[in-house]
């Protein structure tokens, strides 16, 4: 999709003006952080072919507020606490099939791009997006296109012309799951959470992990990490800010269960 497809739909000729034939698109946003998701839904709500009908920082109300409102367009945080990479977005998609989620993340490796869209969504912005971009992304989502942001076609690009050839025949050798495993082992999430994730016994992930450590001769969760990062299954970025989540979770005096839905 291009931007010019969609560039015609903006509205925004002045505040509060909306064309006749214009389509009015309900967003419903849901992103742990206050100030993130006031500041998003402000500048989506200046944009007059789109209101926030419900926002909230907790995925049980967000499941909620989109059993309520039946919105066009969820704008979902990737890593919502407590669950681990895409099990809030899989849950979503699979409970409500006709709507449509863009994931808006500070999150930039290609797996969590892959993981993201094989949950379900159809769009993925990173937060350091800029307005144009996100309110591009935004728009066409809504209208049920496949988008993702400049900045994550940068990323593939420089991923697709510059991998080591070292790197692409070790990725050849790893299937989906595997590839997610090592995923989360160098976010550092726990084989019972992995589990959960996976939808599969804690043994039987346990005993996966260690073959797979073995196979690739990787002998400490560093080593998987170092492993996962040069393979681009997860960034630096995403694990600093997987631990900072984790920490304030900690910290917190109450949090929610996650449930995974397939």
């Amino acid at each position: 999709m291009t931007l010019s497809e969609v560039g015609n739909t903006s509205n925004s000729i002045w505040p509060g003006f909306v064309r006749p034939d214009a389509r009015v698109f309900r967003i419903v946003l849901i992103d742990d952080h206050p100030v993130v998701r006031e500041g998003i839904g402000a500048l989506l709500t200046c944009e007059s072919d789109m209101v926030i009908v419900g926002d909230t920082g907790d995925l049980d109300t967000g499941i909620e507020l989109v059993r309520r409102f039946n919105p066009d367009l969820v704008v979902w945080d990737l890593v919502l606490p407590p669950c681990p990479g895409v099990t809030a977005v899989r849950r979503l998609c699979s409970e409500f099939q006709a709507v449509h989620v863009l994931v808006l993340s500070a999150l930039d490796s290609l797996q969590s791009m892959r993981d993201s869209f094989a949950a379900g969504a159809i769009g993925y912005v990173r937060k350091d997006a800029f307005r144009a971009d996100l309110l591009w992304a935004v728009r066409g989502v809504a209208a049920g296109h496949h988008v993702i942001c400049c900045g994550t076609v940068e990323m593939l690009t420089r991923i697709w012309l510059h991998e080591p050839s070292a790197q692409a025949s070790h990725r050849k050798l790893l299937g989906p799951e595997d590839q997610h495993i090592l995923r989360l082992i160098a976010l550092g999430v726990p084989t019972r959470q992995i589990a959960i994730e996976l939808g599969r016994g804690v043994k039987a992930v346990g005993k996966h992990r260690a073959q797979l450590m073995r196979r690739l001769n990787l002998t400490s969760a560093a080593a998987v990490t170092q492993y996962a990062v040069g393979c681009n299954f997860v960034s630096l970025e995403e694990i600093r800010g997987y631990s900072r989540r984790k920490d304030h979770d900690i910290s917190s005096p109450s949090v929610s269960a996650c449930t995974s839905v397939r």
